[in-house]
């Protein structure tokens, strides 16, 4: 059963190819959308973030919201060396915060998954607590690029049933880590770098989503819509699919153009469309400033000016005279 779009939220607007965008939905069944997204620049990069909330009447509701917010308090009142640095603020800064307020009975059992990813140049540093994911998508063929922290991906990881048996497990939900559930949180990171486009091959896209995305979608329909349409199309697309399949959660993601495509080693130099960027920036930047050569000139003729009229001040004094 499909919603209105006016149940959609997209971000900035319509986008057009090669512009991020992020939407989430309450999907089908819910009365409440416990996920959030945001969107937050640092001084070190833009970080975009997914939480899905957990525990009770409007708790995991509150918690996904706490964690948006503290994690923007953190990072815009802060300077940070390293985005992977500030990632790790802060995410701990957010479980911090839920931490605190879980202290308070009625929101005893709150908490919140996370996926963030932190892009600064051409460095992409991905972090996460919980089941929400972040996949690599590249010429219609997807990767995941986190681990889920679930009861049952550990009992996968040990041999113990498949990834295929993991989804229909009755226990496929129950997490092993999450926002709040410790006071000290262990946050996965993992660096990447963004390089060139290889020749005849498109450029990467970075998807982030919670649970409500992938429970009703394959990564096969993930992977081919958000190769074969803008971000704000794949979103839209995607969480009517979702919805389609039965839609019993909340649903959110991001689809993020990368410019060029991911890899974990470090580029020699910054790729083309980085190079571009800065060069663009530079053209700006000299396009406020006025040249030397006019400065000299503009100098020249106040000299003359201020030649001119003092003459004249001295030839009226002794005309006066």
């Amino acid at each position: 059963m499909l919603g209105d779009a006016g149940a959609l939220i997209p971000h900035r607007g319509p986008a057009q190819d090669g512009e991020p965008a992020a939407i989430t939905d309450v999907g089908c069944e819910r009365d409440i959308n416990e996920d959030r997204y945001a969107v937050i620049d640092c001084s070190v990069g833009r970080l975009w973030v997914v939480c899905d909330g957990m525990g009770g009447v409007q708790g995991g509701e509150l918690a996904a919201q706490l964690a948006i917010d503290a994690m923007r308090r953190g990072l815009e009142s802060e300077g940070f060396d390293t985005p992977a640095q500030a990632l790790s603020a802060a995410i701990e800064e957010a479980n911090r915060v839920i931490v605190l307020r879980r202290q308070n009975p009625q929101f005893s059992s709150m908490g919140t998954t996370t996926v963030a990813a932190i892009i600064s140049g051409t460095e992409v540093i991905i972090g996460s607590a919980g089941d929400s994911r972040a996949y690599l998508v590249r010429n219609g063929e997807i990767q995941q690029l986190t681990v889920d922290h679930t009861y049952v991906q550990d009992l996968v990881e040990r041999g113990l049933i498949s990834q295929e048996e993991a989804m229909s497990h009755p226990q496929a939900h129950v997490l092993t880590k999450c926002l709040g559930a410790e006071p000290r949180l262990e946050v996965d990171q993992t660096s990447f770098w963004i390089w060139d486009s290889e020749a005849n091959t498109t450029e990467d896209r970075l998807v982030l989503c919670s649970d409500g995305l992938y429970s009703h979608v394959t990564d096969e329909q993930i992977a081919e819509i958000a190769s074969q349409f803008s971000p704000q199309e794949a979103c839209v697309k995607l969480v009517e699919l979702a919805k389609s399949g039965g839609g019993y959660d909340n649903i959110t993601l991001a689809v993020l153009p990368l410019g060029g495509q991911l890899r974990e080693e470090a580029p020699s130099s910054p790729p083309k469309s980085a190079r571009l960027r800065e060069k663009q920036l530079a053209r700006e930047n000299q396009g406020e400033k006025v040249p030397w050569s006019r400065q000299l000139m503009i100098m020249f003729f106040i000299a003359i000016i201020g030649a001119i009229l003092t003459t004249l001040v001295v030839f009226l004094q002794v005309s006066a005279g």
